[in-house]
């Protein structure tokens, strides 16, 4: 019956079998008080490459998944070849290292009493081996001694085996969190989409209730003016009005529904007047700061000076938070060809001025713009920001 291939458990498994066969064959042949003929080598090699193809590859692709019987079967087969080895090998050499790796096995095969079993039998096997020739004194020494190198086996490739499956639950739940990390990612797309279609959804209810309100009214008093125009011209004038006036609430209705939906922190302000505000603010936490505005005020884009503020609050926002320090200078100056901002500190410094996210994405903010951005710092020695952006006709 042909059984589908398992996994290892350990990637050297057949390479230790065979490393331990080998062991105990050069024992024989290295031993010097054992002479063998022809038909006895070429017996104890055949013998032994047969016990090893059912330990390796036998036991892989047959045994290791395999029914109990099968298990069962297995030592059926390799006990009575590791007799018969150690009888064609005249009882020399290491001939007891042929037992560990079914011991071995057997850990791997059964459960604690299969394991007991197989452990007793193989002492017992490896005590009758040397007390046949030599007498039961030496057969139960040899057995007591051989106990603990069975134990060790046993031990070992339980540990070994813990270890297996501990690695692949660690690779399985790996893999389990990148599925869910796809998941949840797929799953952002989703609320991002459904944010979006809501938000469309709203502006259209929006521009249905207010700016659809004020069209048709407008053209209701535009009809009832096109009407008085050809009966009483007198009276178009009224309506007229209320359309310039509609168009007026309408036009405004507008303006404030695109000003929410571009919402600035600056809504409107100078510049270095709401940089004075968070300078400000700053000095309300205890911090002694000066703001100083070089050059000439003037208006620049709004996304420039968008990103002035979220940089100059970025770096406040540090200076509170992280930095320690005691005074802070800002000083923003409009020089012919470009805006500069600088900020800086007498904190505690860092060793990596290169800060985190926040100034990570203050940096991303201002090469958009083809500005530069520089920080420098020491540890003890405080903190500087620095932006240069160009500015262009």
């Amino acid at each position: 019956m042909n059984y589908p291939k398992p996994r290892r458990l350990l990637h050297t498994t057949d390479w230790a079998f065979l490393v331990v066969v080998v062991a105990a064959y050069v024992s024989f042949f290295t031993a010097v008080d054992v002479s063998f003929t022809g038909v006895e080598a070429l017996s104890l090699v055949v013998v032994g490459l047969l016990y090893t193809a059912i330990g390796t590859y036998g036991f892989e692709n047959f045994v290791f998944s395999a029914p109990l019987g099968t298990k069962i079967l297995y030592y059926v087969l390799q006990f009575p070849l590791v007799i018969g080895i150690t009888l064609l090998s005249h009882f020399s050499g290491a001939f007891w290292l042929l037992l560990l790796p079914l011991v071995s096995h057997g850990a791997v095969l059964f459960t604690r009493t299969g394991v007991l079993v197989i452990s007793v039998l193989t002492a017992l096997l490896f005590g009758l081996s040397l007390g046949i020739p030599n007498g039961w004194q030496v057969g139960l020494t040899a057995t007591l001694s051989f106990a603990p190198g069975v134990v060790f086996v046993v031990i070992f490739t339980q540990m070994a085996i813990s270890e297996s499956r501990a690695r692949h639950q660690v690779e399985d739940l790996a893999q389990d969190l990148a599925e869910a990390h796809a998941t949840l990612a797929q799953y952002a797309v989703q609320a991002e989409e459904l944010a979006t279609a809501k938000e469309r959804n709203r502006l259209a209810r929006e521009i249905h209730d207010s700016l659809g309100h004020y069209l048709t009214a407008i053209n209701v008093q535009l009809e009832v003016a096109r009407t008085l125009l050809e009966s009483e011209p007198s009276q178009a004038l009224p309506p007229l009005e209320r359309a310039q006036s509609l168009a007026k609430e309408g036009l405004h209705e507008v303006r404030r529904s695109v000003a929410a939906l571009r919402a600035s922190p600056l809504e409107g302000k100078p510049l270095a007047t709401v940089l004075a505000t968070l300078v400000e603010e700053l000095r309300a936490s205890g911090i002694e700061a000066t703001f100083d505005v070089q050059g000439e005020p003037r208006a620049l884009p709004p996304q420039l000076e968008l990103a002035l503020y979220r940089v100059t609050q970025e770096a406040l926002t540090n200076i509170c938070k992280h930095a320690q320090a005691r005074h802070a200078e800002i000083t923003l100056n409009y020089a012919v060809e470009a805006v500069r901002l600088k900020v800086q500190d007498d904190g505690i410094g860092s060793d990596a001025p290169a800060g985190g996210f926040g100034l990570v994405g203050l940096r991303e903010r201002v090469q958009l713009l083809g500005g530069e951005m520089h920080c420098g710092s020491e540890p003890g020695k405080g903190f500087v920001l620095e932006i240069s952006v160009p500015l262009q006709e």
